[in-house]
C-alpha cells in the first residue's frame, strides 16, 4: 500500500512494484529449495532404514516438513499451502529419483 500511495511517478511506482515482486519470487524459490532439501533428507533416511516410499508416505513427509516450516514462522499459512501444493506435485519426479 505504501508503494501505491507514495508520491512517485507511475513509472517509478511500476519499477518499485517489479522489484518487490522479484524479491517475493526469490524468497519463495529459496523457501521451496529449503523445503525440498528437508524432504529429500527425510527420504534418504527412510531409504537408509530400508523403508519403502510410496505416494502416501511422501505426502506425509511433505505435510510434516510444511508444519515444521510453519512453526519456525518462516511462512504464512497461505504461503505454506502453496509450498505444500508445489512439493506434492513433485511426487512423480521424486518417485523416479528415489527408485535409483
Amino acid at each position: 500500500a505504501g508503494i501505491l500511495l507514495a508520491p512517485k511517478s507511475g513509472e517509478e511506482t511500476r519499477e518499485d512494484l517489479k522489484k518487490l515482486a522479484k524479491e517475493y519470487q526469490d524468497k519463495a524459490m529459496d523457501l521451496y529449495i529449503v523445503a525440498k532439501k528437508i524432504v529429500e533428507r527425510k527420504m534418504r533416511n527412510l531409504k537408509a532404514a530400508g523403508e519403502k516410499l510410496d505416494e502416501n508416505k511422501y505426502m506425509e513427509l511433505v505435510t510434516e516438513v510444511i508444519e515444521e516450516i510453519k512453526k519456525d514462522g518462516r511462512v504464512t499459512a497461505d504461503a505454506a499451502k502453496k509450498l505444500s501444493t508445489q512439493l506434492k506435485s513433485d511426487w512423480n519426479m521424486i518417485k523416479t529419483e528415489f527408485e535409483k
